[in-house]
């Protein structure tokens, strides 16, 4: 994990030694790590540390893929900072388990068009459905020709990706997509004309996949 970035933005009244020592120590408990100049990834943060990590990185944007949580203190928290913060906060919920829509994919490389960066994209691990997003966002951003980068988005080392049992799809669908787009299909074309989450299901099924996932 790189914990500095050319374009971080630290403010100098804020920026003590004691200050960004405590950063770096959150960011790595945090398993924050930068996808490119203009993304990072991360889990969830709470209470102080959220305005902390925002404020040191610079961080413009973040989207959640845990979706609205009210309720919780997490997110009391985390839409707070980002407000006081002036820092755009977007919702675009996806469960690790169950496979998406295609609405639902669809939203998400659409909030990457939205963004301002630095950014910072988030679940509760930051290893699962962080890890996708990642894979989605840079070939939506850079092309199919640079699947092998993007898949390492979901691995163990250094992301943590250790998939439960029904969460063993994520994987799986970069390699559905491999082998159902078109020729130089852009991303965004084949989710909106192709990606189907039930032909998907009964991929994963033929492949004696069928545990790996809730139901549709």
């Amino acid at each position: 994990m790189s914990d500095q970035h050319p374009t971080s933005r630290v403010s100098p009244a804020r920026s003590s030694p004691l200050r960004r020592l405590g950063g770096w120590v959150i960011a790595r408990l945090s398993n924050l790590h930068w996808v490119d100049e203009r993304l990072a990834r991360s889990a969830q943060l709470y209470g102080r540390h959220t305005a902390l990590i925002l404020e040191l990185y610079g961080f413009r944007s973040v989207i959640n893929l845990r979706g609205e949580n009210p309720e919780t203190a997490w997110y009391a928290d985390e839409a707070e900072a980002c407000r006081t913060l002036g820092v755009t906060f977007l919702d675009v919920p996806i469960n690790s388990r169950r496979i998406p829509r295609r609405a639902e994919l669809l939203a998400l490389v659409q909030a990457f068009d939205a963004l301002e960066t630095p950014a910072l994209i988030k679940c509760a691990g930051g290893a699962d459905r962080t890890g996708l997003a990642c894979f989605l966002y840079l070939l939506d951003r850079e092309g199919p020709e640079h699947f092998p980068a993007a898949r390492r988005h979901l691995t163990a080392w250094p992301y943590l990706h250790i998939p439960k049992l029904q969460q063993r799809w994520l994987r799986q669908l970069l390699i559905y997509w491999q082998t159902h787009r078109g020729p130089e299909m852009p991303l965004r074309r084949w989710l909106a004309e192709i990606y189907d989450p039930q032909d998907f299901a009964g991929w994963l099924n033929a492949r004696g996949l069928r545990g790996t996932y809730r139901n549709v």
